[in-house]
């Protein structure tokens, strides 16, 4: 029985490196002219990095004890310190240097993801091998859900002056996450969770250049870490029913908004899969959902589903 359930590991193993390709990422340049780091990650991608930067100065963390609430604070350089982009490729990664060259955890484009390799031999330059994987896309099924409260007309941020006429160039909105027990209990620390929310909210970034008047961008706040979850329509079969979900969600983060810091968006990423109701039928397709306009009002949340680890849910974050 057991060499039965070691050759079937070994089978799943082998058809995972199948769908992964396996590259050895080479530093070519620290500081190029432009100041980049300039990366080949294969034949075909060579990144040009700049440093970026989406938490905020301060990160709270919102977590239980005993059954008791508990709020942690971290400082968001030591976070993301390690974070570059590239935004012609649209890549996001966590970057780090040591005697083996390069690490890399993150997006490397919109539909593919790397990571390290640690039970693969180093090449014969030893370069530490990396496995880069398509992200997995699910057909888009994302709702939205119109709300009788009005957002203050041209305003984007509660810390954009009422009587101003003049809008800056850029907009930064404060998101706060919640990431539920399905979702949370996947990373080994908080500091994982960080700098993966940070990888997912910086890409969602990238995915916004091409707003204007103003650009939008999203600055990560903080994350709950909730253990009992009050807001979840959860059907039998361990399905998170969008409608009812978002509905209760609401209310919970309206109550908890000076706990979060009064950001100016909350999103809930769920490790359940997401069901809805479209036109009377039931569909298992359902990936997100959130209220139009929602910003500067009570209805200022959303949710969406992502497989934790894998940046399934960084394109609903976008929407």
């Amino acid at each position: 029985m057991y060499f039965a359930a070691f050759v079937v590991c070994l089978i799943l193993q082998a058809e995972a490196l199948e769908k992964s390709r396996i590259v050895y990422p080479r530093l070519l340049e620290e500081r190029s002219s432009e100041g980049r780091m300039v990366v080949h990650v294969h034949d075909d991608l060579t990144l040009n990095l700049r440093k970026a930067s989406v938490a905020a100065p301060q990160l709270r963390v919102l977590t239980e004890e005993n059954g008791r609430p508990v709020t942690e604070f971290y400082k968001g350089e030591d976070i993301d310190k390690h974070l570059y982009e590239d935004e012609v490729k649209i890549a996001t990664v966590m970057v780090q240097k040591g005697r083996y060259g390069v690490q890399m955890r993150g997006l490397v484009g919109p539909k593919h993801r790397i990571r390290p390799m640690p039970v693969m031999e180093k090449s014969a330059d030893a370069v530490l091998p990396h496995a880069i994987h398509e992200i997995e896309q699910e057909e888009m099924l994302d709702k939205t859900l119109k709300h009788g409260e009005t957002a203050r007309e041209a305003i984007l941020s509660e810390r954009v002056a009422q009587n101003s006429r003049n809008y800056p160039d850029v907009v930064y909105m404060e998101l706060f996450v919640v990431s539920d027990r399905r979702h949370h209990h996947y990373f080994k620390d908080t500091n994982h969770l960080l700098w993966y929310l940070c990888i997912a909210v910086n890409s969602a970034n990238l995915r916004y250049r091409a707003t204007s008047d103003p650009k939008v961008r999203l600055v990560l706040t903080g994350v709950e870490k909730p253990q009992q979850e009050p807001y979840a329509d959860v059907s039998q079969d361990e399905y998170l029913y969008d409608d009812g979900t978002i509905t209760n969600f609401r209310r919970y983060a309206y109550a908890k908004k000076p706990a979060y810091g009064h950001p100016d968006l909350v999103y809930l990423i769920t490790g359940y899969d997401v069901y809805t109701v479209i036109n009377g039928k039931t569909s298992d397709a359902g990936l997100g959902i959130g209220y139009v306009s929602g910003v500067c009002t009570s209805y200022y949340v959303a949710l969406g589903e992502d497989k934790p680890g894998l940046f399934t849910g960084v394109h609903t974050l976008t929407h």
